[in-house]
């Protein structure tokens, strides 16, 4: 199979994140938790490092919920029916998710609290 030219390739990834954003509520929380965190490092004018800090936990957390997205909708394909070990495996992957936001709001609170306090 050939591989298809790279511009393809970019398009096919914004088509996906388009589609996280327009069928996945929890994505289109943490895209909202991006956004007011951009305007905190704009307004609370933040140093580079500690921007850079929030910016990559930030985008971890989306990261993290694709690939949860990913493996819920390959499970559902697999097995349409209820079935214990893919809701073992659906658990296993979201707890991924609820870890890095943990994570986060941890790093949020210790950076964000020398400038609001």
């Amino acid at each position: 199979m050939r591989k298809p030219p790279i511009h393809r390739s970019f398009w096919n990834a914004i088509k996906g994140l388009i589609w996280m954003l327009k069928s996945e509520r929890n994505f289109q929380i943490e895209v909202l938790a991006l956004i007011f965190n951009l305007f905190l490092i704009v307004y609370l004018k933040i140093t580079e490092m500690e921007a850079a800090i929030i910016l990559v936990v930030s985008f971890s957390v989306l990261s993290l919920e694709i690939l949860n997205t990913c493996v819920e909708k390959i499970g559902d394909m697999i097995q349409p029916d209820y079935d214990e070990r893919i809701k073992i495996i659906k658990d296993i992957a979201a707890g991924s998710v609820f870890l890095m936001a943990i994570a986060s709001v941890v790093i949020g609170v210790l950076i964000y609290s020398k400038y609001l306090f």
